[in-house]
């Protein structure tokens, strides 16, 4: 590949792993890192699946990018790096199925975490919880969450 398309390719990753246009908004740039760094739970799945795995999110738009550069490249005679670009491509599209079932467990992580924090909050409050916290002896602790789900990697071609 010429240090000229290794060049662009690496701006082009830098400046889609800093930010993406959002698809809601009209111009503006959104630096993505920092909208889910400051996210509430309720909002984190839909803004990681917007950002990451979504029609317009970070891995689709990069993978356009791959697919335009390799037409670019076959059509200018460079088929050694059109055909780079393309198993570059192609191994972006399984890490998308990746994130896909990560952004899922992820999903009901988020979900069981914010019901057991909720059931948390109404034993707090209730007078007989309040009652039995009052008792001098051993308290009850959480439950300890759920194994996260094992996921193979996919195959690198």
């Amino acid at each position: 590949m010429s240090s000229t398309v290794a060049r662009a390719q690496r701006r082009m990753l830098e400046e889609v792993r800093t930010s993406v246009v959002s698809p809601s908004v009209a111009g503006p740039t959104v630096c993505w890192s920092d909208r889910l760094a400051a996210a509430r739970p309720e909002e984190f799945d839909e803004l990681f699946s917007t950002a990451v795995t979504g029609d317009f999110g970070t891995v689709a738009g990069l993978h356009q990018m791959l697919e335009t550069a390799s037409e670019w490249c076959r059509a200018h005679g460079a088929r050694g790096s059109a055909a780079e670009l393309d198993v570059l491509a192609g191994r972006l599209a399984d890490l998308g199925e990746e994130l896909h079932l990560v952004r899922e467990g992820m999903s009901h992580e988020i979900r069981s975490g914010s019901q057991r924090a909720a059931a948390a909050a109404a034993a707090r409050a209730s007078p007989v919880a309040s009652a039995r916290g009052a008792r001098v002896g051993p308290t009850e602790a959480p439950a300890p969450p759920p194994p996260a789900p094992v996921r193979s990697l996919p195959c690198s071609r």
